[in-house]
Order: C-alpha cells, then sequence, then structure tokens
C-alpha cells in the first residue's frame, strides 16, 4: 500500500490522525463547494475510536469537490477535499487514487511515503504536509485483524507483502491464502476447505418506526466489542463484599450534601491496590508478537455512559492520587466525554477497566473486557441485606462485583484470589480511607 501527499494544492488527502488510526468516520462537513477557506479553517469533524477530531485546511483556497458523505468511512490516505486550481482546474492528472493502492510503478510495494517526524501533534501533522515536499518511503505496515496475523504465520507468509482486499486497504484471510498460493510458500499448515457462506438474515420489518444508521460510536463500539469476543476468551467470576463499615467511612469522609462521595472512586483506590498483588491483571495482549505485556503503571479505564453511547475515558496512573482526586479526575474525563470534548489519547492506554452498572441498578453482569485489557471488573448496585457474623444477625450493605478476565492470561485461581484481594480491602476501609 502507498500513501502519498501531494506536492501541489489540488488535493488534500486525509493524513495519519493518531498512532494506530487507519481510517475515520466522517461526521459533518463544515464547508461546502464553492466556498472560499482559509488556512487552518476546519473542513470537517471526523471520528476516531470515539473521539472527535476536527480537520483543518492547510491551506486558502476555493473548495472545488467534496469526497464522501456523513457517515462515510474513509481510509488514511484518500483524498478528503478537492481545491481548484490557480488555473481554475482541479488538477486531477496529479490526484491520488482513494483506494489506497500504489500510485506508480516506481514506488515500492509495502512502502508508505510521508514525513518521518512522527512527534508532531494532529494539528502539525494535518498542516505538514503543505511544505514537505521532499518524503521519505519507509515500511508499511499491513492492516490486518489478530486473527488474519495468526493466520499469516501460520501459513509462512509475510503479511506485509500481502495485497489486501478489504475495506481501507484491509487485508483478509482469502488475501493470505491467495498470496500463498501464488507465492509458491511452503505453508506450515495445510489451507482448511472453505466454509459456505452464511446466508444473510433479514430482519422481519413488521412494525419498524425508526431507522437508526449503525455508525459513529455505536460502529466504533460494536468493532470494538467484536474484536475482543473473538480475540479474548472469557470468563467471569462473582463475589459480594460486605461494604457496611466502608458506607460509614464513606458519609464521615463527605465534606457536605453538595460533595457526596461516591463508592467509585474508593473502589478504583481498592482495584489499584488489589492489581500491586496481582501483576498479572494489569497487563496488555500483543496479538501480533504473541506476547502477555505486564504493565508497570496502573491506567484505570473507566466506563462512561453518554447518549451517543459507551466510552472508556482512561486515568493514567491511577494508583497514585488520592480518593478526593480520583472523584474530580472521574467527574472530569466523565462531562468531557458526554460533550464530546475527550481527546483520543485520554481513550487508550488502559491496563484495567471498571465498569459502574450499580448506577442504573444493575447487580451482576458478565462485562466484555476492554481489549486488548485482560480483565474489567462490573460494579453492581450497594443494597440492605440481612448478613450473619459470629453467629449474629445485623442489617448490613453489601456491593456485588463481577469480574471478567481472558483466560488466555489469567487462570480461574488467580481471578479469584483477585477479586478476592478487591472484597478484603472493601472490607477494610481504614485501608482505603
Amino acid at each position: 500500500m502507498v500513501i502519498t501527499q501531494p506536492a501541489d494544492k489540488s488535493h488534500f488527502i486525509l493524513p495519519d490522525l493518531g498512532e494506530g488510526v487507519a481510517e475515520a468516520e466522517l461526521i459533518r462537513w463544515k464547508i461546502k463547494r464553492g466556498d472560499q477557506v482559509q488556512e487552518h479553517q476546519t473542513l470537517a469533524e471526523m471520528e476516531t475510536d470515539k473521539a472527535l477530531v476536527e480537520v483543518p485546511s492547510p491551506w486558502s483556497g476555493v473548495i472545488k469537490q467534496l469526497h464522501g458523505k456523513e457517515g462515510d468511512v474513509i481510509p488514511v490516505g484518500s483524498v478528503l477535499v478537492t481545491y481548484e486550481a490557480a488555473d481554475g482546474s482541479t488538477g486531477a492528472a496529479s490526484a491520488p487514487q482513494e483506494t489506497g493502492r500504489p500510485q506508480s510503478e516506481s514506488a515500492d510495494a509495502g512502502t508508505v511515503v510521508g514525513s518521518v517526524d512522527t512527534g508532531l501533534t494532529v494539528s502539525d501533522r494535518l498542516t505538514r504536509g503543505r511544505t514537505d515536499e521532499q518524503a521519505v518511503a519507509v515500511p508499511a505496515k499491513a492492516l490486518a485483524t489478530p486473527a488474519v496475523r495468526r493466520i499469516a504465520r501460520e501459513q509462512g507468509a509475510d503479511i506485509n507483502q500481502v495485497s489486501g482486499t478489504g475495506r481501507g486497504g484491509r487485508v483478509t484471510a482469502a488475501d493470505v491464502y491467495a498470496f500463498v498460493g501464488r507465492s509458491g510458500a511452503d505453508p506450515v499448515r495445510s489451507q482448511p476447505e472453505a466454509a459456505p457462506p452464511l446466508p444473510a438474515v433479514r430482519p422481519d420489518e413488521t412494525g419498524v418506526v425508526q431507522r437508526i444508521p449503525f455508525r459513529g460510536i455505536r460502529r466504533k463500539i460494536a468493532q470494538s466489542l467484536e474484536r475482543s469476543v473473538k480475540t479474548a476468551v472469557h470468563f467471569t467470576v462473582t463475589d459480594e463484599a460486605d461494604v457496611t463499615n466502608l458506607d460509614q467511612r464513606r458519609a464521615e469522609y463527605d465534606a457536605g450534601p453538595d460533595s457526596k462521595l461516591s463508592f467509585l472512586p474508593i473502589v478504583i483506590t481498592a482495584v489499584c491496590k488489589a492489581l500491586k498483588h496481582h501483576p498479572s491483571v494489569n497487563a496488555n495482549v500483543d496479538d501480533e508478537k504473541q506476547q502477555i505485556l505486564i504493565k508497570g503503571v496502573i491506567n484505570l479505564g473507566c466506563a462512561v455512559d453518554t447518549e451517543h453511547g459507551l466510552m472508556v475515558p482512561v486515568i493514567r496512573d491511577a494508583d497514585k492520587l488520592s480518593i478526593a482526586r480520583l472523584a474530580d479526575a472521574v467527574a472530569d474525563v466523565a462531562q468531557r466525554c458526554r460533550d464530546r470534548t475527550i481527546g483520543r489519547e485520554e481513550l487508550i492506554g488502559g491496563t484495567f477497566t471498571i465498569t459502574n452498572i450499580g448506577s442504573f441498578g444493575g447487580m451482576y453482569a458478565t462485562p466484555i473486557i476492554n481489549y486488548p485489557e485482560v480483565a474489567i471488573l462490573a460494579v453492581g448496585r450497594v443494597k440492605e441485606r440481612v448478613l450473619v457474623k459470629d453467629g449474629m444477625f445485623f442489617a448490613g450493605k453489601i456491593m456485588p462485583l463481577s469480574l471478567a478476565c481472558d483466560h488466555r492470561v489469567v487462570d480461574g485461581a488467580e481471578g479469584a484470589r483477585f477479586l478476592n484481594t478487591v472484597v478484603k480491602f472493601l472490607e477494610q476501609p481504614d485501608s482505603l480511607i
């Protein structure tokens, strides 16, 4: 795959909007055909990994053509906007193809042509192309899912040499098998017989009152969850914590009626302490390299329900924050998720995730792991219950907890031990508050 940034100012191609971003969804155009735009003026709002990004114009000019409509998924390297050239033409002769395929025979396959300065901000990368007329070739990394990469390894094929026919130039399993057949490579395993495609299931149209496009955050959520379910091997273990004493200490911690402390920052503190006792749970999986990455930092993802869909901002170095600062951090990222001002960099890099289903009345759950993390904790609604201690009945409060782990990394016994450690911390509030 070759991506080029033309030296002329007739075509503006969608640049890299962030590390690992191969495509972005066009949310809305901020300009229209015939508009005179200024340098740095916003052309469009695009969504990458649940974060909104404003794409600025790299130069001034008249808009000749908009490539794509709202809701389209546009691969990095495709023409986004065509400007009217100084002579009134569109400069079509120099336009790169929008499919992400090689532009000329002189370019080597498997290279990307672009700036070598990777330390730039998104805005810098968007505007840098107008001054960098010299480019260098750097190796390209094929776009493929972990499953397809595994197939390529099993077949003894270099996936970066395989031409992708999927959306955005992605390499599919069929592409790998076709490459092996053409190259005469000696496959490690024989190619399985292709299963017949499943027939499409059409839903019953009776009673439909609204059709909602499957796009935006909802599409990103679906992609992330599907990848997690198809990659991680989920198992769930549940338990309950007696938080009667913790609830009393929480009330004492409150500074006033307008600053009531919720259970969530306290649970985060307990989880951070437990992760230090069970480092295998604080990890990511690199399926491409077949490695388990134990993390020395604790970056807690906190699931936030918004009107746009579920978002998981990351609180970095959560173990170094006090309960009060954690409460402020949770409120801050939640608000910025809801008003869509959260940055993409704040939605990645998590080592463990907590989802608070209790705020909506739920008790237990089977949460889906926020891949490539290896575990997620669902916190249920705290309820009053008659409890027994030392043979005596008393009215207490229990907190349901549901831990889902990737069984490839975390054994069932270790998952249970980790959850038991969390419970012990919650039942000993002096160790937390």
